[in-house]
């Protein structure tokens, strides 16, 4: 019988940023995060937990290259600051990503690797991308 785990994350339509493709790629990396939470919830193995760790690590990188692309080509004046945010949050969600591979053995992986990838998500996608709404989407 299967562990009924409680979702950590759920997609809420206040973290749109109004564009269709980033807002379905933002969706997808809550997805992960809630699937890495309950990978590891529902003790499914090392291997698994480490794949589907690293599968967030690599889409994290292409949807935060496409975002960057994305906002060069429509002249976003604050891309370079997202590019700075994108880079630091991908050093630490790599971290986070080497520390799950090296407790996912245990049942010692805190919370508060779950509130960090949560909040990583969540923060940058507020303070960050909601910046960038009003210029790809201009009223």
């Amino acid at each position: 019988m299967e562990k009924e785990v409680p979702p950590i994350i759920t997609w809420d339509k206040a973290w749109t940023v109004g564009n269709k493709e980033l807002d379905a790629a933002h969706k997808k990396l809550v997805g992960m995060i809630e699937s890495v939470f309950v990978a590891i919830r529902t003790a499914q193995g090392v291997d698994y937990i480490e794949g589907v760790v690293d599968e967030l690590i690599q889409y994290a990188k292409y949807h935060f290259t496409r975002e960057e692309n994305l906002l060069r080509e429509q002249g976003y004046e604050r891309q370079e600051g997202q590019q700075r945010e994108h880079k630091k949050l991908l050093n630490e969600v790599t971290e986070i990503g080497n520390r799950i591979k090296a407790e996912s053995g245990s049942e010692g992986i805190s919370d508060d690797v779950f509130d960090f990838l949560k909040q990583w998500l969540v923060e940058h996608i507020l303070e960050e991308d909601r910046l960038f709404q009003s210029f790809l989407c201009p009223i």
